[in-house]
């Protein structure tokens, strides 16, 4: 096994809320269904409770056990809940990972984790190098079983110092750097989740990315009230018809998310976590919603440590005040606190803040400070503090950035394409609305960005960063443009980018991009597709194959309506998948 986390000496079981929580429902709603998957099957509470022990008796045979690190890839099955209370419940930290991720990626995260154990069902996790703890069937005690298999679930001791999960984050160095959170921030979390008062027996939808620990808001808050957790799988992308046919009642989205719908369901609960939201979600949100959260926090400070919910009067334009055991002060650069109305970065304190870094060291272990005692996390993040006590959420100081809800450095992004030979010099940045990633690239003298050089951009960001967080347009750049003050100028870069798409456009207007009228529709949607996605396409290639999502579906429409003078909705684009079947669509729509 691999060397444990340094721990205390466990006495006493500090995630006991957790051990209520199941034991309470599966005791009172042992049969009412708990976790559906993405595969439309379920499993109830006592099945759950079932599973939990069966995998953490697994995970004990297997000699995984307190302070160990066991890599946990079932996020999206129903299994999701059970795989991460079997974890806990054996001691061990939970390391998230999410199966569509690149196997380099992952098989980077569990050999710097320090793994050796996956709990997964995944037919990837064979391909990580790690024992695989089969998930499937847990939830059936084997026939003859020892006792110990059927009896109630056995939870070690654990410390608050303790170590319960792991997530990868985007790191200034080009690799991931893992975020180490601990049981006292766990704990606390979920009793801040359980203070919310979801109604017991509702539905909650799951769309997050098993990788990040947004997830964990998705997963957790529905346990600890009781609430059916239905994971919906958005790479489907028939997200709105299923959030109609599952009767969810519960929604934890991006504000990305939320406007690449167009039809959201009238629920009960509507939260708001991951990016800066628009006003004017608050105003869609607050019609199709009996209550709206707007929550914030940094995966270094336990998920959530802020919070503003309509159900206490607080303003969800805000990200509102500090959530139970935690300090929030907006500081100056000397770390002073600044008066309300004064713009400052957001300092971050109390029991969710996390243990610090896998790999210690670095510049960012330098956002770990200690100070009157206290141990604090500075956030990067701008915010103002207003005169009433919320708190208003105004972006980045850095160049760390968030796409659909998940974090990046920039850095990261520009040190995979410089790795090429032909890359001289690279500039990433954010453009469009929904935000997606671009960069400007500077070749290597005699070097042409041509369709050969983009498609291997291409797969190298593909084998090395989420779907999500690869670029979708890339174009070249003469050189690398500074400020006055030394620093990349991305808004150049931006401008510069911008510029070439305007002349693709300007092409498209004058007979470039033909239009349906012509005839010709195929090529108007090729012209469009090459716009959006940064280069050219082939009318067979597979929209999600070469890097497509809602976000970017939502993008397309609006192009084609502009170039094509044609309405075209999200999930026309979403189902027909390649260029040469919307064509089709569009023709036969224009033919009725």
């Amino acid at each position: 096994m691999s060397t444990p986390v340094p721990t205390s000496t466990p006495a006493v079981n500090h995630l006991s809320r957790a051990q209520r929580a199941l034991e309470r429902w599966a005791s009172e709603y042992p049969d009412r269904i708990a976790v559906i998957g993405i595969d439309g099957r379920g499993l109830t509470w006592a099945e759950v409770a079932a599973s939990t022990r069966t995998l953490a008796l697994r995970l004990e045979r297997a000699g995984a056990g307190a302070g160990h690190r066991v890599a946990v890839m079932a996020g999206r099955s129903r299994y999701a809940l059970s795989s991460l209370l079997a974890i806990w419940a054996n001691g061990s930290s939970a390391v998230l990972l999410d199966e569509l991720h690149p196997i380099e990626r992952l098989r980077w995260v569990v050999r710097d984790a320090g793994c050796t154990v996956v709990v997964s069902a995944e037919p990837v996790a064979a391909d990580l190098g790690l024992t695989v703890m089969e998930t499937a069937g847990s939830e059936t005690a084997p026939a003859g079983g020892p006792p110990a298999e059927r009896g109630p679930v056995a939870w070690a001791p654990r410390e608050p110092e303790a170590e319960a999960y792991v997530v990868y984050t985007s790191g200034t160095t080009g690799r991931p750097k893992g975020v180490r959170v601990g049981v006292a921030g766990l704990r606390n979390f979920l009793a801040n989740a359980e203070s919310l008062g979801y109604r017991p027996g509702s539905r909650a939808a799951s769309v997050v990315s098993p990788g990040f620990d947004g997830w964990l808001w998705s997963v957790l808050t529905p346990f600890a009230n009781g609430v059916t957790c239905v994971a919906l799988d958005t790479a489907l992308e028939n997200l709105e018809q299923d959030l109609a046919a599952q009767q969810i009642d519960n929604l934890c989205m991006t504000p990305s998310l939320y406007a690449a719908i167009e039809k959201l369901p009238e629920v009960e609960v509507a939260v708001v976590a991951g990016e800066l939201c628009p006003d004017s979600l608050v105003v869609r949100l607050g019609t199709l919603a009996e209550r709206v959260i707007n929550v914030y926090g940094p995966t270094e400070t336990t998920i959530a440590a802020t919070m503003a919910d309509t159900a206490r009067g607080d303003d969800p334009r805000t990200i509102g005040r500090p959530m139970s055991g935690y300090t929030v002060t907006v500081v100056d650069a000397e770390l002073s606190e600044v008066p309300p109305g004064v713009t400052g970065e957001v300092l971050i304190g109390g029991l969710g803040v996390a243990l610090g870094y896998v790999s210690a060291g670095g510049t960012d272990a330098d956002r770990f400070i200690e100070g009157n005692g206290a141990r604090y996390f500075r956030t990067g993040d701008l915010g103002i503090l207003r005169d009433d006590g919320q708190l208003s959420f105004l972006g980045r100081a850095d160049d760390q950035v968030k796409i659909g809800g998940f974090r990046i450095e920039l850095g990261e992004v520009e040190r995979i394409a410089c790795q090429m030979r032909e890359i001289k010099g690279a500039v990433a940045y954010v453009r469009g609305d929904p935000a997606t990633l671009a960069i400007g690239v500077q070749t290597a003298s005699g070097a042409p960005l041509d369709d050969a050089l983009r498609s291997r951009l291409a797969s190298e960001f593909a084998v090395r960063l989420p779907r999500q967080l690869c670029p979708t347009f890339t174009h070249r750049i003469a050189e690398v443009p500074l400020e006055p003050t030394g620093k990349v100028s991305r808004r150049e870069v931006a401008a510069l980018g911008e510029a070439v798409l305007s002349g693709d456009r300007d092409q498209a207007a004058e007979g470039g991009a033909p239009s349906v009228r012509d005839g010709r529709v195929l090529d108007g949607v090729l012209a469009a597709w090459s716009g959006v996605f940064g280069h050219s396409v082939a009318e067979d290639c597979d929209f999600f194959a070469v890097g497509g999502h809602s976000l970017l579906a939502a993008q397309l429409a609006s192009r084609m309506e502009a170039q094509l003078g044609v309405a075209v909705s999200i999930t026309d684009i979403l189902t027909a998948r390649t260029p040469r079947a919307l064509a089709d669509r569009i023709d036969e729509t224009g033919s009725e």
